[in-house]
């Protein structure tokens, strides 16, 4: 079900890192890859570490799961190959160019809901109900009521979570891991697998530093002696307005010496969470 209607909301900056991703990676995925031992870290490898990662995950459906909700679905790859697997697949993801690729996979009786997870207002329930890198994206308490509307069985988490430290730290994303804890036995959920995966999942920032230091930098480097060179007023004006998202972009990227796979272990955990309603 496609909703021509609603408007283009969210997810401009991950539209972006999709178009890049599938055309010079031939991924349909945005999620981290699961680095195993025997696979070199290159970029070229990434569609084969993040299909690692949905192998992974599939492997924590319980065997009395037939219905599933894909929460935050993305391009709609992952429904794609629940699909294949003859799950009876619906999804949801706000308005966006990944949405509408999403909606020309999910097929048959498959629906996609286009809006927020929580606005959902749909009159269905599912036996499994999945969150792939998106429950980062909602407050976890408003994620957990709408799973008590739509939920049967099961609640599969994929995502990152910031462990307990005193600072920030230079990769951000993800709830406190303690606050969810808090919300979990709040709601009343049987926890059945919580599986951390941060020793595979770490790795993938030691691939961005290596694609800055030896890619992006040098490409700012140019595009900056052309800049000198050209004196254009459209250009200058261009960087004027975008300055602040600019500036942004080169602390937490650029100048950044410790965005890698050991600051990603200290502040971060990455887990795999299955639960069970209770009730």
């Amino acid at each position: 079900m496609k909703n021509n209607n609603t408007p283009y909301t969210r997810g401009r900056s991950l539209d972006l890192l999709y178009v890049f991703l599938r055309y010079f990676f031939e991924t349909e995925y945005l999620h981290f890859g699961y680095w195993r031992s025997d696979v070199e870290l290159k970029f070229a490898n990434l569609k084969q570490a993040q299909e690692a990662y949905i192998e992974e995950l599939f492997k924590l459906i319980p065997e009395d799961v037939e219905s599933i909700l894909d929460v935050g679905c993305g391009s709609g790859e992952m429904a794609s190959q629940l699909l294949k697997l003859n799950y009876q697949v619906d999804a949801v993801c706000p308005p966006s160019i990944m949405s509408e690729n999403a909606d020309k996979k999910l097929t048959g009786d498959s629906q996609l809901f286009e809006c927020k997870y929580e606005d959902l207002d749909i009159d269905k329930k599912y036996d499994l109900i999945v969150f792939s890198e998106s429950i980062q994206f909602i407050q976890i308490k408003d994620a957990f009521d709408q799973c008590r509307r739509y939920g049967k069985k099961y609640i599969l988490i994929a995502d990152l979570f910031k462990n307990d430290m005193p600072e920030k730290g230079p990769i951000g994303g993800g709830k406190p891991y303690k606050d969810f804890l808090d919300e979990k036995a709040n709601s009343n959920f049987k926890e059945l697998k919580n599986i951390d995966i941060t020793e595979f999942v770490a790795p993938s920032f030691d691939l961005e530093k290596d694609a800055i230091d030896r890619f992006i930098k040098p490409l700012v480097s140019v595009f900056n002696r052309i800049l000198a060179i050209k004196n254009s007023l459209i250009i200058k004006m261009g960087l004027f307005f975008y300055k602040k998202n600019l500036t942004k972009m080169k602390t937490r990227y650029l100048d950044a010496t410790d965005r890698n796979s050991s600051s990603f272990k200290k502040y971060k955990s990455y887990r795999f969470i299955l639960l069970e309603f209770n009730d």
